[in-house]
């Protein structure tokens, strides 16, 4: 038979999801295994947008629609990021998409050539790193570092950017680590922006989510909450950028695919709908209901789960840092923690953040017990120069299964610890 495309060789995968089947494996062998690893959020969707969907299939709304999305829903995402981005969007700059993915890789299809450099943050969401390398660009790593809340240093990406920059991409609130760019940082890229003459994807998913009470505040859908600032508040910058933003973690509806592109980069949205008609068509009707229900009804039910966020990620912390050898630093964003392991590794003589892992599955054979964490190396490659070691635990699910998780790791670590040191 002739070989597939070669094409597939360059491509990587969110290797976050290639733990699940080695977890259900000791499941399947007796195990009770706390899960911290992945970002499913353990609210549901708000009730406005369950009576919303299940109207939409009572009505039969069940047949193909525009490919950019029904016009209502893009109407209200054009009003809420015009209030919580300052900047006037209109529905014509929004485009629905099954999930953020496609706009990551669509952004990627409409504005990189091969050979362009993209500058992608490290350790991040993994996809970026795949598809730049999927369409022939050259990837441009920059890290985010612990010492700086897990933002990356502008002295670093000032020497990184260059005439062949052709895409930056920022994630803030960031996954995994939770880190925020701040106005000053975007100030800055802005500056850089201009001169080299780049565009920015900027993965915003995680906007709401942050516990800083000096961040903005807005009022939207008779709601005062407050977001994470935003590359297109900065003069001139919505014409070079594209916000990624939907629905799966502020909303619960990561089941559902609801994600957009948002830009006022001429010509864009037409390109991403083109790239829609030839992949997936459109977006079913009835999840676009729950979405517009979601925005058009009360907050008050989504800033009580995101304020539980809060709660959650003060326990967890605390519980973390009591821990030897584990050093957590506390996010102002997103629902994720990013602690430092390096020295728990040294202590239990494990090699790495990944043997950590791999032991704290199944750490107590005998009453068959374990936790399932992510590490480092599912967020990108890791680079040469870095040598902290770091997992990650997902806050999102309930506070009685993370208390468990704190406690199962600091029983894992240490009570091996003292076996290793016979004290």
């Amino acid at each position: 038979m002739k070989p597939i495309s070669s094409k597939f060789e360059k491509i990587g995968t969110e290797n976050a999801f290639a733990v699940g089947p080695e977890i259900g494996a000791w499941e399947k062998k007796g195990y009770d295994i706390v899960r911290v690893n992945i970002g499913e959020p353990s609210s549901n969707i708000p009730l406005a947008s369950t009576k919303a969907m299940l109207k939409s299939v009572k009505n039969h709304e069940t047949h193909y629609c525009a490919s950019a999305g029904i016009d209502s829903l893009r109407e209200e995402i054009a009003k809420y990021l015009s209030v919580t981005r300052k900047v006037k969007y209109e529905a014509k700059n929004i485009a629905m998409a099954p999930g953020g993915k496609p706009v990551i890789s669509g952004t990627m299809f409409i504005l990189v050539e091969p050979g362009d450099e993209v500058i992608y943050p490290t350790p991040g969401y993994p996809i970026y790193e795949s598809m730049v390398n999927f369409i022939g660009a050259k990837a441009v790593p920059i890290v985010l570092k612990e010492e700086k809340g897990f933002r990356f240093d502008i002295k670093e990406l000032k020497r990184l950017v260059n005439k062949k920059t052709k895409l930056v991409i920022i994630n803030s609130p960031s996954n995994p680590t939770g880190g925020v760019l701040n106005k000053e940082d975007y100030k800055e890229i802005a500056k850089l922006a201009k001169k080299y003459d780049f565009y920015i994807l900027a993965d915003e998913i995680y906007s709401r989510i942050v516990f800083d009470k000096k961040m903005r505040k807005v009022n939207y859908s008779g709601s005062c909450f407050h977001v994470s600032d935003s590359i297109v508040d900065q003069p001139g910058m919505a014409k070079r950028t594209v916000i990624l933003d939907g629905f799966s973690k502020t909303y619960a509806m990561t089941g559902l695919r609801l994600g957009y592109a948002a830009s006022k980069i001429p010509l864009f949205t037409d390109k991403f709908v083109n790239l829609a008609i030839n992949i997936w068509s459109n977006l079913p009707v009835p999840c676009m209901k729950a979405a517009e229900a979601a925005l058009k009804s009360s907050q008050v039910e989504t800033q009580k789960d995101i304020a539980l966020y809060e709660k959650k990620r003060d326990v967890v912390v605390k519980g973390l840092n009591s821990i030897k050898g584990i050093k957590c630093h506390n996010p102002i964003g997103s629902f994720y923690l990013f602690p430092n392991v390096t020295e728990a590794c040294k202590n239990l003589k494990l090699k790495n953040a990944e043997a950590l892992r791999k032991y704290l599955l199944t750490y107590d054979k005998k009453n068959k017990k374990g936790v399932a964490v992510l590490v480092r190396m599912h967020f990108g490659k890791r680079l040469a120069n870095e040598k902290e070691e770091y997992i990650r635990l997902s806050i999102a699910g309930s506070m009685e299964s993370l208390k468990e998780a704190v406690k199962r790791i600091k029983i894992a670590v240490e009570e091996r610890l003292s076996i290793n040191t016979g004290s």
